[in-house]
């Protein structure tokens, strides 16, 4: 009983199959300013349709500069996916991050 429960715990552990793909815009400098913008994004058929309407990076940013936008396929998605695909192959989600560039703003000179 022991090693069917072994052999179950391995086989979840890789059919989850998480996955990542990070994309960087320019150099990448460190900020701590900003916590990325988290956000599912939904395909359905396969992966076919783009249920949702494409990151709007500009919006996500407040008009700054994206800096980084990473998509994940994490458990939770997997877990909602794999519930209501049991029946047909409907709905993919995955998270979108969004991290923005840090915006300076220039210092003001008080006139005397």
């Amino acid at each position: 009983m022991q090693n069917k429960m072994m052999l179950v715990m391995v086989m979840l552990t890789v059919m989850s199959g998480c996955t990542r793909i990070h994309f960087d815009n320019g150099e990448q400098i460190a900020n701590t300013q900003h916590a990325p913008k988290k956000q599912w994004h939904h395909n359905a058929a396969l992966s076919l349709y783009e249920v949702s309407e494409p990151v709007d990076l500009k919006k996500n940013c407040d008009g700054a500069k994206w800096s980084s936008v990473e998509t994940q396929l994490s458990f939770v998605n997997g877990l909602a996916s794999t519930a209501v695909n049991e029946v047909a192959p409907l709905w993919y989600p995955k998270t979108v991050l969004t991290t923005c560039e840090k915006v300076q703003v220039p210092l003001q000179v008080k006139d005397k």
